[in-house]
C-alpha cells in the first residue's frame, strides 16, 4: 500500500545530510519543436526538494543519495514523471520532453450540485487516505470538488483520482502538500488500500516561535517509529538504539489441520461407516477443520540482530535481504488513543507493533528511510495505520539527543 511526497527546507539539518550530495541536472524542451520552456517546475515526490528552470530550460538541483521520482510540470503541457537512482545520475543529465496539453483534456469544472452519495464517498475517502490521526482528522482537501469518486463501476470498490493536483493542507505538521494523485482504490470486500501518487511538500513560511516549536513536535511525533524512521535507523546501523525491537515472524505447518493423507483416510471412512457414532468422531477430529489453514504464523521470542537483515557492500550501498516476514515493536512511543479507539482489545499504554512484509528479494535503502521498490516492503497493523496525514518528506532529519 501506500503507501510520497519546491523549497529547500531542512528541520533540525545536521553535517551527516551533507555528506551525500548528487546534481540532477538537465534541460527541458518541448516535444517535436525542441524549443526551450522556461520557468518549469522541477521537484522530487516525497521531499521539500525543487526548482525552477531557467529562461533556456536548464535546471540543478543538489539532492541527497536515495531512490527518488522526479515530476517536471508547466502550465499548458502534460506533466512528465520518471524515476532515478543517485548511483546511476547520467553525467550529461536529463533531457525532458513535454508535450502540449490537448485543449479538449483539460478539465472543466462543472458548477453541479454533489449527491448524498458523493459525500459520503468523500467521507470514505478522507478516512482511508489521509487517515484518522490526530494530524490526519486536522487535514484539508482544498479542492475536493476536483476528485473523481467512482463506486458505480465496482460497488466493492471506491476508486478515487483527480486531473490536477489534490492540494491537502496539513496545519499540524506545518505543510501545504500537492498529491498528483494517480490511482486510489479502497476494496470494501477484502479491506484494502491501494493507492500511487506523487506528494510535493511546501513548508509554512514565516512562522512565530511558538508556533514554529509545535509543529516541530508534531513533526517528530509523526516521524518517530514510522517506515521511513525503521529504514534510516537501519541503514544507520542504530534501530536498537532508536527504540525498535526486530523479531522474526514464521510460518510452519498448522498443527491443528490434518494432513492430506489423513483427511483422505477419514473421507473414506465416513462415507463407508454406517456408525453414527464413528461420523461424529470423524466430522469432529477432521472433516470440521478442513477450512483451517494450512501454515500458522509464529513469533520468535528471541529479538533479532537486525543486522542479519542487511547486505552492506563495499561502496556503500545497503539492501535487505529478508524471506521472513518482520515484527516490530517500537518502544519510544504508546498507542495513540485514536488507534486504541479504532482497535478492539488494544491498550493505550502498549507499544506500537508492526509487521513488515518483504515482497522483493533485495531492496536497496537509504539514508533518507526511502526504498528502491515502492511496492517492495508491505506493512500492517500501526505502521498501515498512519497515512498520508501523517507523512514526512524524505529530507526531514530528526534532532537526535534532545
Amino acid at each position: 500500500m501506500f503507501q510520497y511526497l519546491i523549497l529547500v527546507f531542512f528541520l533540525g539539518l545536521s553535517p551527516i545530510l551533507l555528506k551525500a550530495q548528487n546534481t540532477l541536472k538537465g534541460r527541458v524542451l518541448e516535444y517535436g519543436t525542441k524549443a526551450p520552456i522556461p520557468y518549469a517546475s522541477i521537484f522530487l515526490t516525497n521531499t521539500t526538494l525543487g526548482v525552477t528552470a531557467d529562461e533556456e530550460g536548464k535546471f540543478s538541483l543538489k539532492i541527497p543519495d536515495g531512490s527518488f521520482d522526479v515530476i517536471v510540470r508547466m502550465l499548458g503541457y502534460e506533466s512528465v514523471n520518471f524515476s532515478i537512482n543517485t548511483n546511476e545520475l547520467p553525467a550529461s543529465g536529463y533531457q525532458v520532453q513535454l508535450n502540449t496539453m490537448d485543449q479538449e483534456l483539460e478539465e472543466i469544472e462543472l458548477e453541479v450540485e454533489r449527491d448524498p452519495i458523493w459525500y459520503r464517498n468523500l467521507e470514505y475517502f478522507k478516512w482511508y487516505f489521509i487517515g484518522s490521526s490526530k494530524n490526519g482528522r486536522e487535514v484539508v482537501i482544498e479542492n475536493e470538488k476536483k476528485l473523481l469518486l467512482d463506486r458505480d463501476t465496482n460497488p466493492n470498490i471506491l476508486q478515487v483520482s483527480a486531473k490536477e493536483p489534490i492540494l491537502l493542507d496539513n496545519p499540524n505538521l506545518g505543510y501545504k502538500v500537492e498529491f498528483l494523485l494517480v490511482d486510489f482504490q479502497y476494496n470494501f470486500k477484502e479491506e484494502t488500500i491501494l493507492y500511487k501518487g506523487y506528494p510535493l511538500f511546501i513548508p509554512y513560511k514565516d512562522l512565530g516561535k511558538s508556533k514554529q516549536k509545535k509543529i516541530a513536535k508534531n513533526r517528530a511525533e509523526a516521524y518517530n517509529g514510522s517506515l521511513q524512521h525503521f529504514i534510516h535507523s537501519l541503514y544507520l546501523g542504530i534501530s536498537q538504539d532508536e527504540g525498535f525491537v526486530v523479531r522474526r515472524l514464521k510460518k510452519i505447518p498448522n498443527p491443528e489441520k490434518p494432513t492430506k493423507t489423513e483427511m483422505d483416510e477419514a473421507r473414506l471412512i465416513f462415507k463407508t461407516s454406517t456408525s453414527l457414532e464413528v461420523k461424529d468422531s470423524i466430522q469432529t477430529h477432521f472433516l470440521s477443520k478442513a477450512h483451517l489453514s494450512d501454515k500458522i504464523e509464529i513469533l520468535d521470542q528471541n529479538e533479532l540482530d537486525p543486522e542479519k537483515l542487511l547486505d552492506r557492500h563495499e561502496n556503500g550501498r545497503v539492501f535487505i535481504l529478508f524471506e521472513d516476514q518482520i515484527h516490530i515493536t517500537y518502544l519510544n512511543e504508546t498507542l495513540p488513543r485514536e488507534y486504541v479507539g479504532a482497535s478492539a482489545g488494544r491498550d493505550k499504554k502498549s507499544p506500537q507493533i508492526s509487521r513488515l512484509r518483504i515482497t522483493d528479494p533485495k531492496v536497496e535503502i537509504f539514508f533518507s528511510g526511502s526504498f528502491d521498490d515502492p511496492l517492495g516492503i508491505m506493512v500492517e497493523e500501526y505502521m498501515a495505520w498512519e497515512r498520508v496525514g501523517d507523512l514526512m518528506p524524505w529530507d526531514y532529519v530528526p534532532i537526535r539527543g534532545k
